[in-house]
Parts: structure tokens; sequence; C-alpha cells
């Protein structure tokens, strides 16, 4: 994903949902290199979707 190619508000969300997946590798008391690739993008999908509720 380019930054650069998002508008602020998408840029705002992108970073709200990383934070939501750090929240949740905190809950789970993982660390960003204990979760595979495919794992990261799951739930980098779910945190970015729930952002719409």
């Amino acid at each position: 994903m380019n930054a650069e190619l998002l508008n602020k508000q998408e840029q705002e969300r992108v970073i709200a949902a990383l934070c939501e997946c750090y929240r949740r590798l905190e809950a789970a008391e993982l660390t960003p290199q204990e979760i595979t690739q495919d794992g990261f993008s799951l739930m980098f999908t779910s945190a970015y979707n729930m952002l719409d509720h």
C-alpha cells in the first residue's frame, strides 16, 4: 500500500487499523514476528472493516 496515494481520511483509517492490530497482538501476548503475513493481513482486514461500525 502506498500511503502517498491515499487521501488524508484513508491514511487516518489505515493508521487506526494498525493501532487496533497492535492492540490485538498485545492482548494475545504476541509480537508482530510471531504472526504470519497471512495472519496479519486477515487481522488488518478485520480491524479496517471494524472501523466502519
